[in-house]
């Protein structure tokens, strides 16, 4: 009887938010309705994914240009320094670079207080993977509102370096560990939030603290949140070449 027991009891595997949980139900003792009632459930939650993916490949969902971010002057404090923050991304990945400062500037940060950063000596360049698409809000034709998506990732590198009277701190070559929030609004914003552990990324949090958002006045480029029904809209109607 034990036997015939153990040769009758069965796996199920429950699959939610797009992971996989596996279930064992040996030696729990589940009659078979049970095992039905949970079969019909992991069935109803792949059929939600699947609606949930599909609906989601009905966006558009990318972008990349210029954010201008307005720092601090040495002379009187006002915010006429320059940063260039360039950016790129679609549902899958992103990236914000700052090159250079062609200035110095004042940068409030977290834990070394108010430090002046040398002119060409700031760098920074965020990459984060595997986002996935955390909420679409979205807004039709006549509302004053753009639609807005919020992607969230639990795995990114950031290489920063900057120098401040000489004294350089991080490293272009050495990355730092970060999680990150990106919102992004069509036509409008690209913003950037990333969050930083100080026992991993002690460089990081001691600039911009345990949360810093990365954004600016978009000067160039584009973003887009839009389905496909309403960006087809916007495609030429004739040929080019007539």
């Amino acid at each position: 009887m034990i036997e015939n027991n153990n040769f009758n009891r069965r796996k199920i595997i429950k699959y939610v938010a797009g992971g996989a949980v596996v279930l064992s139900l040996a030696g729990l003792g589940y009659s078979t309705g049970q095992v039905s009632s949970l079969q019909q459930t992991n069935n109803n939650l792949t059929k939600n994914l699947d609606k949930k993916s599909y609906l989601l490949d009905s966006w558009l969902i990318h972008g990349g240009g210029s954010n201008i971010k307005k720092m601090p002057n040495i002379v009187d404090k006002a915010p006429t320094v320059n940063i260039d923050e360039v950016f790129y991304f679609n549902h899958k990945s992103a990236t914000c670079r700052v090159d250079n400062n062609t200035e110095p500037f004042i940068m409030p940060s977290y834990k070394l207080g108010e430090i002046i950063v040398d002119a060409n000596t700031f760098y920074m360049v965020m990459t984060a993977q595997n986002l996935v698409v955390k909420s679409i809000q979205e807004f039709d034709a006549t509302s004053e509102f753009s639609n807005i998506c919020v992607l969230e990732s639990y795995e990114g590198v950031c290489f920063t370096e900057a120098s401040v009277s000489k004294q350089v701190y991080g490293s272009r070559f050495t990355p730092e560990p970060f999680t990150s929030e990106i919102t992004v609004v069509d036509a409008t914003s690209f913003a950037f939030t990333a969050y930083f552990d100080e026992t991993i990324a002690p460089v990081n949090f001691a600039i911009f603290g345990p949360k810093f958002t990365f954004t600016g006045a978009l000067t160039s480029g584009s973003v887009v949140v839009k389905k496909l029904s309403d960006a087809s809209q916007t495609l030429p109607r004739k040929p080019i070449n007539q």
